[in-house]
C-alpha cells in the first residue's frame, strides 16, 4: 500500500512538472510572438514616417511601401507635401488614410484612418497587415472632413508604449504641462490640438458624445469634461469651436478608457 502511494504521488509529480514545463514553454512562445509583432509593426510605421527622404530599406516590407509611395508623380507630391505630410503616397498604399498625428515628446507618430467599422483597424496596420499594435483610427460615424463638432481617434495601449500608450501619462499635471499640444496634419490643411481635458470612462456604453442639440448642450458637454479632468487646463473652448477625442485602454476598472480631449484650431488651410 506504501508503495503505491508513492508511485502515486510520484506520478502526480511528474505530471505537475510537465504541466509546469508546457507552461512556462507557452508563456515564452507568447512572449516571443508578442515581441516578434511589435518589433513588425513598430518597423512599418518607422517606414511610413520615412516616406519621401528616401531612405536605404532594410526589409522587404519596407522596399514594397517605398516603392508604392513613389508611383506618385513628382508634381504631385509637390503639391500634398505643402502641408508636410506625403498624402498622395499614403493614399496609394492607404485611401482609407485621413490624415497624420504627432505629439512631442511622446511615441504618437501616426497616420489615420478611418474604416468602415470600428473593429478592422483594432488588429490591421496601416498597410492592411494583421498586427497587434493595429492603427490610430477615426471613428467610422464621425466625418473625414473634420467638420463634426467632436472627432473621436481610437489607438491600443501598448505595453512597449507605442500607439497611444502615452495618452495615460495625462492623468500626471506635470505631464500636461509639459505637453499640452499636439499637430494633426489632413490633406486640406494642418490643425493645432490644444487639449483641455482628460478623464478616465467606462467602455461599457457610449461616455463619448458625438451630436449636440445646440450650442448650449455643446458648451455644458466641455465643460463638464473640464470639470472631471484629470489635469487643469487654461485652454479656453468656445460653442462655435470643434474638438477632437483621443481614446486609449486604461486599467482602473473593467474595459476602463482614458480619453483626451483637444480643442481642434486650424492653423493653415489650401
Amino acid at each position: 500500500m506504501r508503495y503505491f502511494v508513492k508511485s502515486h504521488l510520484r506520478l502526480i509529480l511528474h505530471i505537475l512538472m510537465v504541466l509546469c514545463v508546457v507552461g512556462i514553454l507557452g508563456s515564452v512562445f507568447v512572449l516571443f510572438s508578442d515581441s516578434q509583432e511589435y518589433a513588425k509593426g513598430d518597423a512599418t510605421y518607422q517606414q511610413l514616417r520615412l516616406l519621401g527622404e528616401s531612405p536605404d530599406p532594410s526589409t522587404d516590407q519596407a522596399s514594397t511601401l517605398l516603392q508604392t509611395a513613389d508611383e506618385a508623380s513628382s508634381e504631385e507630391k509637390k503639391d500634398q507635401q505643402i502641408n508636410g505630410v506625403d498624402f498622395i503616397s499614403l493614399e496609394r498604399i492607404n485611401p482609407d488614410v485621413v490624415g497624420w498625428l504627432a505629439a512631442e515628446g511622446t511615441e504618437i507618430d501616426y497616420p489615420v484612418v478611418r474604416g468602415k467599422d470600428n473593429d478592422f483597424y483594432l488588429r490591421h496596420l496601416f498597410t492592411g497587415e494583421r498586427n497587434k499594435l493595429g492603427s490610430i483610427f477615426m471613428d467610422y460615424r464621425n466625418h473625414n472632413d473634420f467638420s463634426d463638432k467632436n472627432t473621436i481617434m481610437y489607438g491600443h495601449n501598448m505595453k512597449d508604449g507605442s500607439m497611444f500608450a502615452s495618452l495615460t501619462k495625462y492623468k500626471d499635471q506635470r505631464y500636461y504641462d509639459s505637453f499640452p499640444t499636439m499637430l494633426f496634419c489632413a490633406p486640406a490643411g494642418n490643425y493645432l490640438i490644444e487639449l483641455f481635458a482628460g478623464n478616465v470612462v467606462d467602455g461599457n456604453y457610449e461616455s463619448v458624445r458625438f451630436d449636440f442639440k445646440d450650442d448650449y448642450d455643446f458648451q455644458s458637454y466641455v465643460d463638464s469634461l473640464k470639470k472631471k479632468s484629470t489635469f487643469e487646463s487654461n485652454t479656453i473652448v468656445k460653442a462655435d469651436d470643434r474638438i477632437i477625442t483621443l481614446c486609449t485602454c486604461s486599467y482602473e476598472f473593467d474595459n476602463a478608457r482614458y480619453a483626451l480631449y483637444g480643442k481642434l484650431t486650424p492653423i493653415w488651410n489650401q
